[in-house]
């Protein structure tokens, strides 16, 4: 890590913690960063004195919980966006565009309409990352053609596959207006909502985190090489089917395990890996982590902002996609030069 890289990270970390605290200690009942820290410290163990136990339960129960959740899909999104850009070799791949974000969200959706995920915990997150798998083997058979992917096919097929699944999951929606709540939970959670996360949303998506983080250091030699193109890749003694499949499985885990406890919150998968590329370079091996710092980063603002700032109840997914719609206008704008005109 360069003198440089470590300045960022400790900006970026400052910012987190920064976040992290106003996030612990605001809202409808302020807690002071002593009391906070205090609860924390008797959680931990490490404190033996008195608690105000209604306090504990705002900080503990409720809002820690939110944070967690945030700062997980952070990770999960912007190491997911790091992949898909780094193998397909362009800063506008990210799950959403790809077709992952929607195919989750309609297994997700169905789970709930269905009732199955109020049978168990591991319903939710099983039907997301199944679905996120199920349109990523769709996008390739698709794109694959004699053996040979194309690049610009497979986007093309995850723009119609995206199209596709939101028409479905509107369906679903449609059906579900028959019954109020259900309908109400499926539509806020689609909105990308942080509200009401629990310990059972950071136990779910945690494992799928740190799997598809430790997974993707793994590969990121192998991805560094991939951005040089498969056959160079391939000479250079990558099992390229191998690490391309294995990093494409990857992002789907944690796409499906952020949307399961989040909903879909679009964008951050493009932006935190686009901006950090320009700051830290492309090596993969850095670049995965300081994407998802930096995409943390970003949702647990986000939520501070719909928590704090905005009187109505706005949605984190909503705010992200503001913010995001028009980066990618601007992406557009500044590759169009490189793109193939008839």
């Amino acid at each position: 890590m360069t003198k440089k890289d470590f300045y960022l990270f400790i900006l970026l970390l400052a910012l987190m913690t920064a976040g992290a605290f106003v996030s612990l200690t605001s809202g409808s009942w302020p807690v002071s960063v002593t009391h906070v820290l205090m609860i924390l410290l008797s959680k931990a163990g490490l404190y033996a004195g008195a608690i105000n136990d209604v306090e504990a339960t705002i900080v503990w129960d409720g809002r820690l919980p939110r944070l967690l959740v945030a700062l997980l899909v952070g990770f999960s999104l912007g190491g997911a966006g790091t992949i898909m850009q780094g193998i397909f070799k362009n800063p506008m791949a990210s799950p959403g565009v790809m077709g992952i974000d929607s195919g989750a969200a309609l297994g997700a959706v169905l789970a709930i309409y269905l009732g199955l995920a109020s049978g168990s915990i591991l319903t939710l997150p099983c039907a997301a990352i199944i679905f996120s798998i199920l349109t990523l083997v769709m996008v390739f058979a698709i794109a694959t053609s004699g053996g040979r992917t194309s690049i610009a096919t497979l986007l093309l097929a995850g723009i119609a596959l995206n199209l596709v699944f939101g028409a479905l999951t509107s369906f679903v929606i449609t059906l579900s207006t028959r019954e109020f709540d259900v309908g109400r939970v499926i539509v806020n959670w689609l909105m990308g909502d942080l509200n009401n996360r629990s310990w059972e949303h950071v136990s779910i998506v945690t494992p799928t985190t740190i799997a598809a983080l430790l997974g993707t250091q793994f590969f990121a030699r192998d991805l560094n090489l991939l951005m040089l193109g498969e056959e160079t890749a391939a000479n250079l003694g990558v099992n390229t089917k191998r690490a391309r499949n294995g990093l494409l499985l990857l992002s789907s885990i944690e796409t499906g395990g952020a949307i399961a406890v989040s909903g879909v919150i679009g964008f951050v998968g493009l932006v935190a890996p686009h901006i950090m590329r320009s700051l830290v370079g492309p090596d993969n091996r850095k670049l995965v982590f300081f994407s998802g710092l930096l995409a943390a980063v970003f949702i647990i603002y986000a939520d501070l902002f719909v928590r704090l700032i905005v009187e109505v109840d706005l949605k984190v997914g909503i705010v992200t996609s503001m913010l995001g719609g028009p980066f990618f206008l601007f992406l557009i704008m500044k590759h169009r030069k490189k793109f193939e005109y008839m």
